[in-house]
């Protein structure tokens, strides 16, 4: 069987993405080897899920038995209001302010998978999104949705603030995209504005300063040194200034999915309970932090 990848492509805007790219099943060598250098230079703050399975990250015939094709879509969760404010207190990064995109982007990639199956009929399929260590952002680039840019981070023609998942398929496609070549040239913004100076070089972030990891650790206790900066949950500095950015289209389907404390953030986070975190807070990605990791996280900041 051979999927047309028009139609692929089809139905994945049908299935709310913005953004659809095809790549071939192969084994990224280059990629895997600067991931591996990454690792050896304690660049990922000693996360020992990074270190497992590493060919997998890179191989997705491991993942997916007989895999042929990578379909990668892409959801633009751009709710607007790129504003840059150092002073601000209780920064959340856009991410986190909708509902939690590994739920509703997994039931857009099996609503894709269904859809094509009745266009085609079974075949067999693995959708990931963060819930496998295939390397979504490699394959994004493969896919020809997008380029890496300096801070790390997918740029594509709908801007930075984008999710990825994949759709592994076990069936060829009529055609495959190519890589996309692209680059930031001479741009180096992200790397300036990042408070921490946590992009130590082009492409190399540094765990251990940034903000967003240190944020998201569900380890982590201690936030005083990264306080001043106003960020409790995530870090989108980089992408706020990113060129990329500048005119980047909002998305009404992402606007709907605002999270239920995104009028009165503020408020609540300063009264916040454990009622209130459960109240509020379910379906994001927050309530992995949990309440208690979500507060100690509100008292560094005030």
């Amino acid at each position: 069987m051979i999927l047309s990848s028009q139609i692929i492509k089809q139905q994945a805007h049908l299935c709310g993405f913005g953004i659809c790219g095809i790549a071939k099943q192969k084994q990224l060598t280059l990629e895997k080897e600067r991931f591996k250098k990454s690792i050896s230079q304690n660049l990922h703050a000693q996360k020992s899920y990074l270190e497992r399975d590493i060919d997998k990250r890179f191989h997705p015939e491991l993942l997916l038995d007989n895999c042929k094709s990578v379909v990668v879509c892409g959801f633009n969760y751009n709710i607007g209001n790129i504003i840059r404010q150092p002073e601000e207190r209780l920064k959340i990064s856009k991410y986190a302010q909708i509902k939690d995109y590994h739920i509703f982007v997994k039931e857009k990639l099996e609503k894709l998978a269904k859809n094509l199956q009745e266009i085609y009929g079974v075949f067999k399929y693995k959708t990931t999104v963060d819930s496998s260590v295939i390397s979504e952002k490699s394959w994004a680039v493969q896919a020809g949705i997008g380029y890496y840019g300096k801070n790390g981070v997918i740029q594509t023609p709908l801007g930075s603030f984008v999710f990825f998942g994949t759709l592994l398929i076990a069936e060829e496609a009529d055609s495959y995209d190519a890589p996309n070549q692209n680059s930031c040239k001479n741009c180096s913004k992200c790397i300036t504005a990042c408070p921490t100076n946590a992009i130590v070089a082009p492409y190399q972030i540094d765990c251990k300063r940034c903000i967003s990891h240190i944020t998201l650790d569900k380890k982590e206790t201690d936030f005083s040194d990264i306080a001043k900066y106003g960020w409790i949950v995530g870090c989108d500095e980089c992408q706020i200034i990113c060129p990329n950015n500048t005119h980047a289209p909002v998305n009404e389907d992402a606007v709907a999915l605002k999270a239920p404390f995104f009028d009165n953030k503020n408020e609540i986070l300063t009264n916040l309970s454990p009622d209130s975190f459960e109240l509020f807070f379910k379906d994001t990605a927050i309530y992995k932090l949990k309440y208690e990791g979500l507060k100690r996280r509100v008292e560094c900041s005030l």
